[in-house]
């Protein structure tokens, strides 16, 4: 197989069917991107704003593999070991949300994409910050318009760049369309 055609297969349309599925690679690089843009801007926004401790919103995220023993509320130092933990679940939990962003996209007309990837975004402040509660109380804690702009930014980032990353033109809309 030559590099020519490995460069082909690699950018040919991956398709379950008649559905389009998105590109892993594209989907990785947004959604880090995005998760590194949301995390910074919520440590940063917490500590200048709220005058709280800039790694608080690690120790949140981390409670959720660990459990909020020990964990929550966050010390007055610094803990490498929980931050790893937060920053694992914060990227496995981004790359997902980016796969379900990046289907979405590949629905819709590229020029929507920055409307849908703000709508997602708020929508999952509203789904993590109140439909999870329940499993995680603490989330009850973080909300309000940091978590929110945080959330809409990081919807925004993930879907631009994904859009970006991914040149193909979206599925047509039209029953019957067989030009693609």
């Amino acid at each position: 197989m030559t590099t020519t055609h490995r460069e082909d297969l690699s950018s040919a349309d991956r398709r379950v069917g008649p559905v389009r599925m998105p590109r892993l690679g594209a989907v990785i690089t947004a959604s880090i991107v995005a998760g590194l843009v949301f995390a910074m801007m919520e440590m940063v926004l917490v500590a200048v704003v709220k005058g709280q401790p800039w790694y608080g919103p690690l120790h949140m995220i981390a409670a959720i593999g660990m459990g909020p023993s020990g964990v929550l509320p966050p010390p007055a130092t610094f803990d490498i070991g929980v931050a790893a933990v937060a920053m694992v679940i914060h990227m496995m939990l981004s790359i997902v949300l980016g796969l379900i962003l990046a289907a979405l996209l590949l629905a819709f007309r590229s020029t929507l994409a920055w409307i849908i990837g703000l709508v997602f975004g708020i929508a999952l402040y509203y789904i993590f910050f109140y439909g999870f509660t329940p499993l995680f109380p603490w989330f009850a804690e973080a909300r309000g318009w940091i978590a929110f702009v945080a959330h809409a930014v990081f919807g925004l980032v993930l879907a631009l760049i994904y859009r970006k990353m991914d040149t193909r033109e979206p599925t047509s809309t039209h029953v019957g369309d067989r030009s693609e």
